[in-house]
Order: C-alpha cells, then structure tokens, then sequence
C-alpha cells in the first residue's frame, strides 16, 4: 500500500539524507550545503517557503517530494513547482513516481494553480524520459538564471539599493 503523508519536524533526518541520496543519484553538479536547521527551519518551520511529502510503501518510507507554489503575471494564477523528486532505488520501478505526480496534480487542481512545474538536469536522461513518458512538455524557449550568494552580494554592492516603504 503506498501512501503520501506531510512531512513534519520528525522527518527533517529524513529528508536531509534523501535530499544527499537525490543529489548523488542524480551527479548534482553543484555543491550541497543544506543542513538540518536549514530544513527544520525553511521547509518544515513556521514560515516554511515550501512543503514536502513523504511517500510510505507498506508503512515504510520510500522517498519523498518538496514543492512550493508561484505565481504567474500572465495567467494570474498560481503554480506548483517540484523542487525534488526522489524515490529510493529499491522501490523504483512500481509506479511511485508517477503516483507522486499525480498526488502533486491534484493539490496543483484543488489550488487552482495554471501550472505544474520542475526543473531536470540536462545530463538526467531518465529523469527527462520518465517526464516525457506522463506527459509533461520540456520548455526549450525559456533558460534558466540564477545568482548564488556571492552574486547577490555583488550585484547588492554594485548597486545599492534603497528600499521605499507604502504609507
């Protein structure tokens, strides 16, 4: 029996080593600097900035998703985007994947969100084949951007910002 429970704070250990196990399965190319603070803290905290699920086979745990919502001008709606994705190399193969997808589509449904969205590594052949096997289309007219945190600092120092307050 397969089921998807909300994580809490008993499952940060939990997910700080799926997290590890994602980004080794997955030869995540940048480094990895979570730590379990970060988790209890951002993801399962007060003020979480994203949620997570853990999936259980027959009871026992056997991966796990972390998503967020976004927001999109031109549609004015919601989305859903997955951040990760893991399911343990012992229980692949028996549809859990495509199970958490969909579990995730119907939070995506039930908060009327426009889109459900995530991102793959373009070295993660299977990652994309299996993507492409539910049905979800690979975007080639947009790229991704990213500052890391020296860039922030950077672009802040360069910049200046001054913040302005509403009345």
């Amino acid at each position: 029996m397969l089921k998807f429970v909300p994580a809490h704070n008993t499952d940060s250990k939990l997910i700080l080593k799926y997290i590890r196990d994602l980004a080794i399965s997955e030869n995540f190319p940048f480094p990895i600097s979570v730590s379990l603070s970060d988790i209890e803290t951002n993801l399962l905290g007060k003020d979480a900035a994203a949620k997570a699920v853990i999936f259980y086979l027959d009871e026992k745990p056997c991966g796990f998703a972390v998503y967020y919502f976004t927001f999109s001008t031109t549609t004015g709606k919601r989305g859903l985007h997955l951040d990760d994705l893991y399911v343990e190399p012992k229980c692949q193969g028996r549809g859990i994947g495509k199970k958490a997808l969909a579990y995730l589509a119907q939070i995506a449904r039930e908060q009327d969100c426009a889109r459900f969205e995530w991102w793959a590594l373009k070295t993660n052949d299977s990652a994309i084949k299996f993507y492409l096997n539910v049905g979800a289309q690979k975007l080639d007219e947009i790229s991704v951007f990213r500052l890391n945190q020296p860039q922030i600092e950077k672009l802040l120092e360069d910049n200046k910002p001054t913040r302005a307050t509403h009345a």
